[in-house]
Parts: C-alpha cells; structure tokens; sequence
C-alpha cells in the first residue's frame, strides 16, 4: 500500500511539471504532501506524517518566497 501511495505522489509531481512546467512541481508537492499527511494519520505511521509535514512547510515558505518575490518585482 505504501508503495501505491508513493508513486500516485511521484505521478502527480510528473504530471504537474508536464501541465504547468515548473510551477507544477510546487503545486505537485503540495498536494503530495496532503496526500501523505492523510495517509500517515489513517495508517498511524509517524514517520511518514514527519516527512510529508516538511515537505508542506518546505513547499509552502517556497511558494510564499515565490509570491512575494514576483510582488517586489512588479
């Protein structure tokens, strides 16, 4: 089942970056992450919380940076 869930993460991360380039890996990490999150509680492994919780902080202070970045610049 893990493996199931790890790649139905890695396909929405290839599928993001095919549909919207490189945006769509941020977009694809975020949802991966959700994903992994709901997962860790349902199944009641830690571990897979800890890493999908970073990735959502990692990812979500990179979009935050991203956004206010593109304000400065305009």
């Amino acid at each position: 089942m893990r493996n199931n869930i790890l790649i139905t993460m890695a396909l929405l991360i290839l599928v993001g970056l095919a549909v919207q380039g490189i945006f769509g890996i941020a977009a694809g990490i975020l949802v991966s992450a959700i994903i992994g999150i709901v997962y860790g509680v349902v199944k009641k492994k830690k571990l897979f919380i800890k890493w999908s919780v970073i990735a959502l902080v990692i990812d979500l202070v990179c979009i935050i940076a991203f956004y206010l970045r593109l304000v400065q610049v305009m």
